[in-house]
């Protein structure tokens, strides 16, 4: 009487088929939603710097509109977690309202742009009546720090956090003409 099914080898030949599948698979599949998440933050800066231009020259009021940048300083009010934050903020009568908002707990930016050193505070970045790009920390009724960027483009690195060199993006905010960001 012969029997049937598959032989131990048989099963051992399909199960090591499937390690190697698996060990070339999930890194790479890994490695994609890394590169997703890079380029997700860096478009959606991207897109909030130039909508913060649009905002600021179409009203013609220029310390209204922010964005907002909390790079793993501030942390959650209620979670205590600390994670890359950025957010088009509008400021009225000393409130923030909130009208675009993207967080990442795994990206981070690189920039001389971003305050540091100064605690637990985020970053504002706006632009003035001419096109130059101003930074500050605190809030938009007490700022600190505050500096402009009015001869230089300014890049923003996004990458994955706690790695070196690896998969990046750069976000340029251009000098000319004012509010030009490109993504490379």
């Amino acid at each position: 009487m012969k029997c049937k099914g598959f032989s131990l080898s048989e099963m051992i030949i399909v199960i090591v088929i499937i390690a190697i599948l698996l060990a070339i698979g999930i890194p790479a599949y890994l490695a994609s939603v890394r590169r997703a998440e890079v380029k997700n933050v860096a478009n959606g800066l991207a897109d909030m710097l130039s909508m913060l231009y649009e905002y600021e020259d179409k009203e013609v009021v220029f310390d209204k509109y922010f964005v907002k940048i909390n790079n793993y300083i501030v942390p959650d009010p209620v979670t205590g977690e600390t994670y890359l934050q950025i957010q088009l903020v509008k400021y009225e009568r000393g409130t923030e309202k909130v009208l675009k908002e993207l967080k990442s707990k795994s990206a981070e930016l690189d920039s001389d742009v971003i305050v540091t050193g100064s605690g637990p505070v985020a970053t504002y970045i706006y632009y003035d009546n001419k096109g130059i790009l101003w930074r500050f920390s605190g809030s938009p009724g007490v700022r600190s720090n505050e500096s402009y960027f009015p001869n230089a483009n300014k890049e923003f690195v996004v990458r994955i956090r706690g790695v070196t060199g690896g998969y990046q993006k750069k976000v340029i905010v251009r000098v000319m003409p004012p509010g030009s960001v490109e993504v490379k």
